[in-house]
């Protein structure tokens, strides 16, 4: 009786945490700070990285009527050299007193992102911009070979940037100088504070309106993040809560529809908040092969979904060669297998020893004019799931390995 009087007195602060959340009246201001009106939001732009490396390559553009001259290019080479002095050939003592009037500025040549090129001063800049994605093999590398060979940029003093969010480091080459979204922001704010007399009120108001996407990106938007610090702090109990149980879960009635759809019969799911793994066979497995004392990997071969990955809008699919008891075995199965794909079409790893995929596909949870699917939409979800599993990608791979896993002569089979 006692312990029922505890659980309904928890349940009732609970609830009373979740009201009180609720009626706060700094919900309704960041609800406003949210919603303010910004034509990059408005757009659907504020993530797009080629729009933000258009707004960049005028900013930086002396030409580009915006009253702000040569000082964001020529801020952007101090901020650089602050910390080098010397890059390359270039130093600090070429860019003080210096005018870069004549520079100009291209798109997408030979697809750089942003490359700046003053002729007077021998110098030029390229600046690889990067929001929301990553580096392309060997594309940093290929840009330094471009200008290196150029007939005259290849004489020319050279500044590679590599721009992301977070200072993230490239991986394809060595002679780029990592920069920030939140150095730009900087840039340019306090460059359009000291120009700003000499602005069109336009021209200021559009570039303050783009300082905003900026500043929420880099979450220097101070104002936002004291307020959600406040309501954390007044409201934290209700707010884990939130996290804890308001997380979308993919119900049990729609993946029963997959498999009587897809003949798959499931046997492990792996939870936190949402299934993280959810793993299955064809149904004709099932009898072929032993099973496992190892829950999560209860048959030799499966195949599983990964949502972990969901908030991205993406769900990973495989295939894999999980771990048999005996080596031996495994080595015979996977020479087996490597025989009957004379497609090449799996990915096969003769020496590994543990579970392994085989095959894997990122399901992207997009429409076909690229708008989000919401993850809570289940039917639309699962839908996506069994049109990937139907297609003939997949069906192709199961046959090939479904051959092999009908002919394998497996050790206890059947029991």
């Amino acid at each position: 009786m006692v312990d029922n009087y505890s659980d309904s007195e928890d349940i009732k602060a609970e609830v009373k945490a979740l009201l009180e959340f609720a009626a706060s009246k700094n919900l309704d201001k960041l609800d406003s700070k949210i919603n303010e009106f910004n034509p990059f939001k408005v757009l659907r732009i504020q993530d797009h990285e080629i729009r933000h490396s258009n707004v960049l390559a005028w900013l930086i553009d002396p030409n580009g009527h915006h009253g702000l001259g040569d000082t964001v290019f020529k801020n952007f080479l101090f901020e650089i050299l602050k910390d080098h002095m010397v890059l390359g050939t270039l130093r600090i003592e070429d860019v003080i007193g210096a005018s870069f009037e004549d520079l100009y500025v291209l798109r997408e040549w030979r697809k750089i992102d942003i490359l700046a090129v003053s002729e007077t001063n021998d110098t030029l800049m390229v600046i690889e911009n990067k929001v929301n994605a990553d580096e392309s093999k060997k594309q940093l590398g290929d840009y330094v070979k471009i200008i290196n060979e150029h007939d005259k940029y290849g004489k020319y003093k050279k500044v590679f940037v590599f721009l992301t969010l977070d200072g993230t480091a490239p991986k394809g080459s060595d002679s780029y100088v990592i920069f920030t979204h939140e150095q730009v922001y900087d840039i340019v704010r306090s460059t359009v504070e000291i120009r700003k007399d000499y602005m069109n009120s336009k021209v200021y108001d559009f570039i303050q309106q783009y300082l905003k996407v900026l500043e929420g990106k880099t979450m220097q938007e101070t104002e936002l993040t004291k307020l959600c610090g406040e309501i954390y702090k007044e409201h934290k109990d209700a707010i884990n809560m939130i996290i804890e149980y308001g997380k979308p879960r993919l119900p049990s009635e729609s993946m029963k529809e997959f498999h009587i759809k897809t003949e798959t019969e499931s046997f492990h799911q792996e939870k936190k908040y949402v299934p993280v793994y959810y793993s299955f066979i064809p149904s004709e497995w099932k009898s072929l092969m032993p099973t496992t004392n190892k829950y999560s990997e209860k048959y030799l071969v499966f195949a599983y979904f990964n949502f972990s990955e969901y908030e991205k809008h993406k769900i990973m699919f495989y295939i894999n060669i999980g771990n048999f008891p005996d080596t031996d075995e495994r080595e015979r199965f996977v020479k087996e297998l490597r025989a009957a794909d004379k497609d090449q079409k799996l990915k096969v790893n003769e020496k590994s020893k543990t579970s392994t995929s085989v095959f894997s596909k990122a399901i992207s949870l997009k429409d076909g004019k690229k708008v989000d699917i919401e993850w809570d939409n289940y039917d639309v979800v699962k839908d996506k799931l069994i049109e990937v599993y139907n297609s003939d990608e997949v069906q192709d791979k199961l046959e090939v390995i479904g051959g092999v896993v009908t002919n394998f002569k497996f050790q206890d089979a059947g029991k």
